[in-house]
């Protein structure tokens, strides 16, 4: 595999070179495929606090991967657009960091097309994650492409009307610092608490900046899917923080997408435990009373000798 080119913008859907992270893809068979990355440490998804990668730099290779994988393999042509439903990373162990300015990833890749006879083209990514020659963890992710007319369809179908859920929109709101959700600079701060909010409500507000370089690389008609995606992992850090001393990162990060958002309404996110004692948190991202997303993140206990996962050291 080549691991010093990067693939076109335009086979990944992104504006900007710096912003591709894939370098390669072959077919190995009907449906399985290899996948090369490299993770460069200037991307801001690799901008956070801590030793190890990004889970969501993972999310969003795999993302690239699909969109890739798409055209390149699946005859979908440029120009359409791609609804995600789903996406996934679940780590068995600690990702290595991206050191000495780069590091180079692979994906085992299983990619299920429709059966046959099905009109829509619904696909489905798995694929084992390997770094530094040795399996991490696993990706997945669920996305359809559509044609221009049915997307316009559907999107114009699934718009919230303009205002809706509007109130309380313009009461200030304060960025949380960027320690507290693993990043080094406030402008990607993506919550913002709410002074009214009583202490320990585990309740925030999206922020967006839609001058983003990363975030918005290209023109969106909607909240895009990895501002979500890296949203949840804030909120989850930030109450695992709050209710579980000493977690670690989040070695699980799996987010199911259910309705668009709505570039101009605010969408508030909360975290509730799944199990109690368990760094297993329920997340959900809501404009007004309709939801977005919802994500179930895992952030096991650190241990002493420097493992993040709840394993005897």
């Amino acid at each position: 595999m080549d691991f010093d080119r990067s693939v076109p913008c335009e086979s990944v859907h992104k504006a900007a070179a710096a912003e591709v992270l894939l370098t390669d893809a072959a077919r190995l068979g009907d449906e399985r495929f290899a996948v090369a990355a490299v993770w460069r440490r200037d991307h801001f998804l690799a901008h956070h606090e801590g030793p190890s990668a990004d889970p969501v730099l993972l999310a969003e290779t795999a993302r690239q991967a699909a969109i890739h994988l798409s055209h390149r393999f699946f005859d979908v042509a440029y120009g359409m657009p791609f609804v995600l439903s789903e996406i996934s990373v679940d780590l068995s162990e600690t990702l290595p960091p991206v050191d000495a300015g780069h590091l180079a990833v692979g994906l085992d890749v299983h990619c299920r097309p429709p059966a046959e006879g099905t009109r829509r083209l619904q696909l489905e990514l798995r694929a084992d994650v390997l770094a530094r020659h040795r399996r991490v963890g696993s990706v997945g992710v669920c996305w359809e492409p559509m044609q221009p007319r049915r997307y316009a369809l559907v999107r114009r179908r699934g718009a919230q009307e303009p205002g809706a859920e509007s109130s309380g929109a313009e009461r200030p709101r304060v960025p949380l610092r960027p320690a507290d959700v693993g990043q080094l600079v406030e402008r990607d701060v993506l919550l913002a608490a709410d002074p009214l909010d009583p202490p320990g409500a585990n309740r925030w507000w999206l922020r967006l900046d839609r001058a983003h370089p990363v975030l918005f690389d290209h023109e969106s008609d909607h909240v895009p899917g990895m501002a979500l995606v890296e949203a949840f992992r804030q909120a989850g850090r930030v109450a695992a923080a709050d209710r579980r001393p000493g977690a670690s990162g989040a070695t699980l990060l799996s987010v199911a997408f259910t309705a668009f958002g709505e570039l101009d309404l605010p969408v508030s996110l909360t975290a509730e435990p799944a199990d109690r004692g368990t760094g297993v948190f329920t997340l959900r991202a809501l404009q007004g009373e309709r939801e977005l997303a919802h994500a179930t993140v895992s952030h096991p206990l650190a241990h002493p000798c420097g493992k993040q996962l709840e394993t005897a050291c």
